[in-house]
C-alpha cells in the first residue's frame, strides 16, 4: 500500500471516529450509560467509562468498524472518542443544559416514545410466543400439501396479468362492458382502476406464481388459458377485479425439498388465519367502518 493510500485510510478512520464520537455524544446526553460495573477506564467530574461500558459499546459498534476494533490502535481511538463524548457531556451539564425548557421537552417526548415502543415490543413478544405454537407444523403436513398439489410443483408456471380494480360490482360490470365493445384494457385501467400503482402501468402486475395472491384472484388468473384472455368480474376482499392474461412462463419442476419453505409459509398462514377467525368469535368485536370515511377529529367527542 502506498503512502497516499495509507493517508486515505487513516483519514477515513478519523472521519469514522468523528461521526462515532458525535453519535456517542448525542446518545449519552439523552440516555446516559446503563452499565457502571467493571474497572474504570476513564473519568471526568463524576462521569465514568468502565471496562463494561467500553466492551458493550464495542460490541454494538457498526459492522464496518469491527475488524479495526480488534486492534490496539482501534480500541485506543475508540476509547478516545468516548472520552471526548464525556468531556462534552460534563461541559453541557456544568452549564445546566439539561434544565433548559427545550431540552426537557425533547426528553419528555423521548420518554413517551420509549414507553410506547416498550409496550409495542412487549406485546409483539407475547403474541409471537403464542402464535409460533399455533402455526407449528410437522413434516407430514408439508408432504401432504405437496402431494395434494403435485401437478403444480412438477409443472410450475408463472403468469403475467393486468387488472382493473373497482369498488363496486356495478362499476366493474360497466368497465367489462366497455372492454367487450373493444375498449383498450390499459387505457381503461389507467382511467378507472383504484389500484393506482398498477393503473399507472396499464394495470400490469408483472409475473407471479401460485400462492402469491388471495385465492379468488389467483384461481381466476390461472384459469385464463390464452394470452389476451380477459376474465369476468372477480370479487376479492379488495374489491372487484377484471383480469387480463398477458404472459406465461414455464419453470423447472420443484421437488419436495425445494418447495418446503414455500409450503410451510402457506400452511402457517392458513393455520394462523383459521385460529384468529375461530378465536375472534369468542369475543364481542365491534367495528365502526364509517369512521374510516368520516374520521373523528382530535377535538371532537368520541
Amino acid at each position: 500500500m502506498c503512502k497516499h493510500e495509507l493517508e486515505c485510510v487513516n483519514k477515513g478512520k478519523k472521519w469514522w471516529f468523528f461521526i462515532l464520537s458525535i453519535t456517542f455524544c448525542l446518545s449519552t446526553i439523552f440516555f446516559g450509560c446503563s452499565k457502571k460495573s467493571g474497572k474504570i477506564l476513564a473519568q471526568s467530574d463524576g462521569e465514568k467509562i468502565t471496562t463494561d461500558d467500553f466492551e458493550n459499546t464495542i460490541e454494538n459498534a457498526p459492522p464496518a468498524l469491527q475488524d479495526y476494533l480488534t486492534t490496539e490502535a482501534g480500541r485506543r481511538q475508540y476509547l478516545d472518542a468516548m472520552v471526548k463524548e464525556k468531556v462534552v457531556l460534563v461541559a453541557a451539564k456544568s452549564q445546566g443544559i439539561q434544565n433548559r425548557a427545550a431540552v426537557k421537552k425533547q426528553l419528555a417526548e423521548i420518554e413517551k416514545r420509549l414507553k410506547d415502543n416498550y409496550e409495542k415490543l412487549k406485546n409483539e413478544i407475547i403474541m409471537d410466543e403464542l402464535l409460533k405454537e399455533k402455526v407449528a407444523l410437522n413434516d407430514t403436513e408439508i408432504k401432504d400439501y405437496y402431494d395434494k398439489h403435485k401437478s403444480e410443483f412438477e409443472n410450475p408456471t408463472q403468469i403475467r396479468v393486468s387488472h382493473i380494480l373497482l369498488v363496486t360490482e356495478q362499476d366493474a360490470g360497466k368497465v367489462l362492458d366497455m372492454l367487450r365493445k373493444g375498449g383498450d384494457f390499459a387505457a381503461l385501467a389507467k382511467k378507472y382502476s383504484i389500484d393506482k400503482v398498477s393503473a399507472a402501468k396499464g394495470g400490469d402486475l408483472g409475473f407471479f406464481g401460485r400462492r402469491q395472491y388471495v385465492e379468488e384472484f389467483e384461481n381466476a388468473a390461472f384459469n385464463l388459458k390464452n394470452i389476451g384472455d380477459v376474465s369476468g368480474v372477480v370479487k376479492t376482499p379488495l374489491g372487484f377485479h377484471i383480469i387480463k392474461l398477458t404472459g406465461i412462463k414455464h419453470l423447472k419442476p420443484q421437488k419436495l425439498e425445494d418447495a418446503g419453505t414455500e409450503i410451510k409459509q402457506v400452511l402457517q398462514k392458513e393455520k394462523l388465519d383459521k385460529w384468529i377467525d375461530d378465536t375472534s368469535k369468542q369475543y364481542k368485536i365491534k367495528i365502526n367502518y364509517e369512521l374510516l370515511a368520516n374520521p373523528v377529529g382530535p377535538t371532537e367527542s368520541r
